[in-house]
């Protein structure tokens, strides 16, 4: 959606279609007031939104209307007119909305676009306290996953660090020295560069030159000290530990297509890595190319076969560059990489900030230009932008589907999926079959192929494989759970997902792997089958007999005002005996959900990096669940807790 596009009938029924919008906003609007400028706030504020669109005189679902409906505006001149007044002089920095007056099924609306505005002039901030609504804490409003929020200090700093042009990755971590680096890694980039190019300027400097030419340390109090480029470049792992506890990748091999709670059975293989990244990169690699599955290749005029994984080791590297290198290491949340039997899927904290619909364009927008560059110099990354481009060629070559890439803004959260088989190959031909009495489109296959690999299909997965916008995938879902009754539907508005109805019961797969001509050591994986995934038949209820003593006595004290530091340790706890889910939390914590989510469970996996999703891979999935993560045990432990 540009932001040109002032089409109602778009708007609203992509709003009717998701209930919840990131980029629409709907107001029943007889007035100016408090609630529509703290959004227009919002949307001049988000990073990497693009702005939005506000529907004056629209009104949400209520017991008359089951989805949004049409009230009109009976003034709409004097509305706009009131708004870009209260855009010059209620905020410190104006912000120059855009609006006009359409019918639309016999009503009048006001439709008026808000800007994002540039780094520079951000944050879009209220001024004084004319209005206690919207001046409480910070008076900078951004857009949540539930709404407009108000920011608190850490939702500040991404602002405050673009508009001094400036990032994370150059902040100077406290404590750090320069003893923090690691000669063996300075010396590794002075090899890998001289490979490059070997007259390069910066290697005729010493180390402390080198360093500062890169951007790689910073000057404080007349000593030299690594920022946090240089420290996840260059670091030693033990300072890595000490200042970015969370800067690690995990590496995790499943049996099986889906996530599973019970690692002692199902996890095969579990790594993690933390290193400086330019020995976490090639180390990564090998290990996710070891566990690939191989197919040999003799070359004509050649006697001597070579073995060669399925997925192009060019592919991988590239995967995994762009999974450290465009990180958002503001997150304290670990890249995950997760080797499925049928598929590779890496997670990393940072939204693309280039949109889904241009990824393999020309031309890089870096969240961390200082690494990139440092990357771009020994040639682990392409350059200009190219490197998705080159992904989708070779894994075309290799006969592959190309790569599904999901990037979610408010999430702050970037997926890539790289399946080790066409999505519509053979063996998922011959299982479509069953469904060849309802003609089906090719959309409408890769919905219901992709709903049986990974549990569920919501809109964003399906426009990942498609390509087709929000609309087209949402009315391609509905098509299949209303006209075809292939899918059933969850979950409601921007957290709605489909499963397979009971009745499709036929294996996707007769084996895990792709079939080659002969076998070798590396393709031996276990048979795909998703008929045992059940990931939350135990689940906790609000009978608490069967936890242990002490975590009952928590959970009895509890009051209604109890702060964090009474309700985080008890939520920690129990995510860590077994996932729970977010309304089994609220029943056992006496908490109302939409509080629990806003103010705890979401900072606690977003921004604390404590607890995770049980199904990454698919935000929405009906089973979604939270546990603790490696670090939310340690934080327990600190707080005297062993479980």
């Amino acid at each position: 959606m540009e932001h040109h596009d002032f089409n109602p009938g778009h708007l609203l029924a992509e709003l009717r279609e998701l209930d919840e919008h990131p980029r629409i906003e709907a107001k029943q609007a007889r007035e100016i007031g408090s609630s529509i400028m703290q959004t227009v706030c919002a949307f001049a504020n988000e990073p990497g939104l693009g702005g939005g669109y506000l529907l004056l005189g629209v009104r949400e679902p209520d017991e008359q209307h089951e989805e949004f409906w049409l009230e009109g505006v009976q003034n709409p001149d004097t509305l706009l007119n009131t708004l870009q007044t209260n855009c010059r002089d209620q905020f410190e920095t104006p912000v120059p909305v855009r609006g006009k007056t359409v019918i639309l099924e016999g009503k009048r609306l006001l439709v008026v676009f808000v800007p994002e505005l540039e780094p520079a002039a951000k944050p879009c901030v209220f001024k004084g306290k004319f209005d206690s609504k919207n001046k409480r804490k910070t008076g900078v409003w951004r857009r949540g996953l539930n709404g407009d929020y108000e920011c608190g200090q850490h939702d500040l700093e991404p602002l405050i660090l673009a508009k001094l042009g400036s990032g994370f990755e150059r902040v100077v971590p406290d404590d750090a020295e320069w003893d923090d680096l690691d000669p063996e890694a300075i010396a590794l980039y002075r090899k890998l560069r001289a490979q490059v190019r070997p007259h390069a300027e910066e290697l005729q400097a010493d180390d402390q030159e080198m360093l500062r030419a890169l951007n790689l340390v910073k000057r404080v109090q007349n000593r030299w000290v690594p920022n946090i480029a240089g420290l996840l470049l260059l670091g030693k792992p033990l300072a890595l530990r000490r200042l970015l506890p969370s800067v690690r990748v995990d590496y995790v091999r499943i049996q099986g297509t889906q996530w599973v709670e019970d690692p002692d059975q199902r996890f095969t293989t579990t790594l993690d890595f933390r290193e400086p990244l330019l020995r976490l990169i090639p180390r990564l690699e090998a290990a996710i190319l070891d566990d690939m599955p191989r197919h040999f290749r003799l070359n004509e005029g050649e006697t001597q076969r070579s073995d060669q994984p399925w997925v192009p080791g060019k592919v991988i590297r590239e995967a995994v560059v762009n999974a450290v290198m465009h990180r958002d290491y503001q997150v304290n949340q670990p890249v995950l990489v997760v080797r499925y039997s049928n598929r590779l899927e890496i997670r990393n904290a940072g939204y693309s900030l280039k949109p889904e619909m241009h990824l393999g364009d020309m031309g890089s927008v870096l969240r961390n230009p200082v690494v990139a560059g440092v990357l771009y110099d020994v040639n682990f990354a392409e350059t200009k932008g190219s490197g998705i481009r080159t992904m989708r060629r070779l894994l075309e070559q290799a006969g592959l589907s190309p790569p599904v890439f999901s990037s979610q803004i408010l999430e702050n959260q970037f997926t890539a999926i790289y399946l080790l088989h066409q999505l519509l190959g053979e063996q998922q031909l011959a299982w479509l079959q069953q469904f060849k009495h309802l003609a089906l489109s090719d959309d409408e296959a890769k919905a219901l192929i992709l709903a049986h690999e990974t549990g569920a299909v919501d809109n964003g997965a399906l426009r990942a494989v498609t390509g087709l916008d929000t609309l087209s995938a949402s009315q391609v879902l509905s098509k299949l759970h209303h006209q075809r009754k292939c899918l059933v539907k969850g979950g409601a508005g921007p957290a709605t997902y489909y499963q397979l109805a009971e009745w499709q019961t036929l294996p996707l797969f007769a084996s895990a792997e792709p079939v080659t001509t002969e076998k070798t050591e590396n393709t031996s994986d276990p048979v795909t089958n998703t008929s045992d995934l059940d990931a939350n038949a135990s689940d906790l209820d609000a009978n608490t007999s069967d936890l242990p003593a002490l975590l009952q006595s928590r959970i009895a004290a509890l009051t209604p005002k109890a702060r964090k530091d009474k309700l985080w340790p008890v939520i920690l706890w129990l995510c860590a005996i077994r996932p729970c889910k977010a309304d089994e939390l609220a029943s056992l914590l006496n908490r109302q959900i939409t509080h629990l989510k806003n103010a705890h469970l979401s900072p606690m996996r977003e921004q604390q990096g404590l607890l995770e999703y049980l199904h990454p891979e698919v935000i929405n999935h009906p089973e979604q669940a939270y546990r603790t993560t490696v670090a939310g045990r340690r934080w327990l432990q600190q707080q005297g807790i062993t479980l």
